[in-house]
C-alpha cells in the first residue's frame, strides 16, 4: 500500500464525523433562512455595527442579509464553514510529520526502504486530497439540501463554486504552514501554533484593516483578505480568491521538506 493510499485510510473514520459535521451545519444555517429571508430589520441591525465587525464577516458590500447571496456568505462563507475547514486543515497539517514523529510511528516507516522526501510528499498530497474530499461534501450537501429552502435563489453557480473553491485553497494554506512548523520541528505544538497564528491574525486583520481604510496594498498581503473581499456569491469569481493561496501554498510544503530531509528526528 502506498504512503498516500494508507494515509487517506488512517484518516477516514475523523474525514466522517467531520463530514456529518458540516451536514449539521448545513443543514442548520438553511433551516434558519427563511426565517430571515426579505426581514429588512436585520439590515438595519447590520448597519449599526462597528465596520470592523461587519468587514471581518463579509456584510460591508450593502448586499441584504435576507437574500441568499448576503445570508450564505455572512453566515458560512465568511464565518463558520471557512473557519472549521481552517481548523481542520491545521490540526491535520501540524499531524502529518510532527504528529507522527511524536508518537513514534514515523520512525517505523523511516525503517523501510523509502525516502523521507517520498513519506513527506506523499503525506502532504493525501491531506490535500482529503480536504477536497471534505470540501467537496460540504459542497455537495449544500446543494442537495437548499432548494426546500430556496436558499440558492439568485445565486450564480460560478459564485458558488468559486466561493467553495476559494474557501478550499485559503484552508489549505494554513494546513501548509502547520506542515511546515511541524516537519521542521518534529513536533505537533509548533505547526499547531503556526497555523493558528496565520488563521486567527488574517481574520482579525480582515476586519480592522478594512475598517482603518488600509492602503489596498496593505490588506492583499492578508490571505484572508483576498478570499473575503468580495462576495463572490453576489458578484460571481475573483481568480484572486483561490489562486494565489494555492499557488503559495507550495512555499511552506517545500520548505518543511527541505528542512525535514536533513535534520534527525527527535
Amino acid at each position: 500500500m502506498t504512503i498516500f493510499r494508507r494515509t487517506l485510510r488512517d484518516r477516514r473514520r475523523a474525514l466522517l464525523w467531520w463530514a456529518l459535521g458540516f451536514l449539521a451545519l448545513n443543514l442548520l444555517t438553511l433551516a434558519f433562512f427563511p426565517t430571515i429571508r426579505g426581514q429588512q430589520d436585520f439590515d438595519e441591525l447590520v448597519q449599526q455595527m462597528p465596520e470592523a465587525l461587519r468587514a471581518m464577516f463579509g456584510m460591508e458590500q450593502g448586499i441584504s442579509l435576507g437574500s441568499a447571496a448576503g445570508y450564505l456568505w455572512a453566515r458560512l462563507f465568511s464565518s463558520l464553514l471557512t473557519v472549521l475547514l481552517v481548523v481542520y486543515a491545521i490540526v491535520g497539517g501540524a499531524g502529518l510529520i510532527g504528529g507522527s514523529e511524536e508518537d513514534g510511528t514515523l520512525e517505523l516507516l523511516l525503517a523501510n526502504p523509502v525516502s523521507r522526501e517520498r513519506v513527506a510528499l506523499e503525506r502532504a498530497l493525501a491531506f490535500a486530497a482529503a480536504l477536497a474530499a471534505l470540501t467537496a461534501v460540504a459542497a455537495l450537501t449544500l446543494i442537495a439540501l437548499a432548494p426546500p429552502f430556496s436558499a440558492l435563489e439568485g445565486i450564480d453557480a460560478g459564485g458558488l463554486a468559486a466561493a467553495f473553491a476559494g474557501a478550499y485553497t485559503l484552508a489549505l494554506l494554513h494546513g501548509a504552514v502547520a506542515f511546515m512548523g511541524g516537519a521542521v520541528s518534529g513536533r505537533r505544538g509548533p505547526g499547531l501554533a503556526a497555523g493558528t497564528v496565520l488563521a486567527a491574525g488574517g481574520f482579525l486583520a480582515q476586519g480592522l484593516l478594512s475598517a482603518a481604510g488600509a492602503p489596498e496594498w496593505v490588506s492583499n498581503l492578508n490571505p484572508w483578505y483576498w478570499y473575503l473581499k468580495e462576495n463572490l456569491l453576489a458578484f460571481g469569481p475573483r481568480w484572486e480568491a483561490a489562486l494565489p493561496a494555492l499557488v503559495l501554498a507550495a512555499v511552506p510544503v517545500a520548505a518543511g521538506v527541505a528542512v525535514f530531509r536533513r535534520r534527525d528526528l527527535r
